[in-house]
């Protein structure tokens, strides 16, 4: 998928989870539900960094690109020694950043952060995902105005949490985000190795997606509904939040 349909389907995922929840009866504080949705847009986009030429690669400058050079060798090296039938993709593009395991890790790790260190933890995590969101959601035109809205909406979630249920919470969006980006792909015609380390077909990095005949192209007319559609659910699950 495309950067922009990655972030959104992190963002609206989230907007949909707390919409459900607020209909069951939980309802969800509204700076938890700001700033979660803006981490888990810009979390979407974390999987492909072990991609050079990413939206998430190129965001931050030689902070990212460094990232992503770490990133990538972390995921060929896991795939050798993981699996002596496959080596995964060779440049360590959607491998191991595109497991449920490792968005499990990631979001157990950031949730320990904001449980022991509160705002310290939480502010740079919404901080830095809306730095990736916008990258990801904007055009190059509009970034810099982008960037501005999305700055105020991180002060507002950030002043307003200090009220609320604390930071323990910030690995839920921060998982979800990098479940929506494999989710995503798992659509597309690549897929991806979801289920690692389990082993299917007898092979660890074996890619598992929807059923064939539902893939499509990346950047295609498909993809182009799919970014249609999220925006109508975000709208609506947006609309239902603020109204009550």
């Amino acid at each position: 998928m495309m950067g922009r349909t990655h972030a959104a389907s992190g963002a609206v995922g989230w907007l949909a989870g707390c919409a459900a929840l607020g209909l069951a009866g939980q309802s969800v504080p509204g700076a938890v539900a700001t700033a979660g949705a803006i981490v888990a847009a810009g979390w979407a986009l974390v999987p492909d960094l072990d991609h050079p030429r990413s939206t998430a690669s190129v965001s931050l400058g030689p902070v990212t690109g460094g990232a992503s050079w770490v990133t990538a060798a972390l995921s060929r090296w896991v795939s050798r020694v993981t699996c002596s039938c496959c080596d995964g993709d060779a440049d360590g593009h959607r491998a191991l950043t595109h497991t449920a395991a490792f968005a499990v890790v990631v979001g157990v790790l950031f949730g320990v952060a904001g449980w022991q260190l509160g705002a310290a933890a939480g502010v740079p995590v919404v901080a830095v995902s809306a730095a990736l969101a916008a990258r990801g959601l904007l055009s190059r035109r509009r970034r810099r105005g982008g960037y501005g809205v999305l700055v105020v909406a991180v002060a507002v979630g950030a002043v307003a949490a200090q009220g609320g249920p604390g930071w323990w919470w910030i690995g839920v969006p921060v998982a979800w985000g990098m479940l929506a980006h494999c989710l995503g792909d798992a659509a597309t015609l690549s897929a991806v190795p979801l289920w690692w380390p389990l082993r299917i077909r007898g092979c660890r990095w074996a890619v598992v997606g929807s059923p064939r005949w539902l893939r499509f192209k990346t950047g295609g007319r498909a993809e182009r509904v799919v970014w249609w559609l999220l925006l109508a659910a975000g709208a609506g699950s947006g609309a239902y939040l603020v109204l009550t």
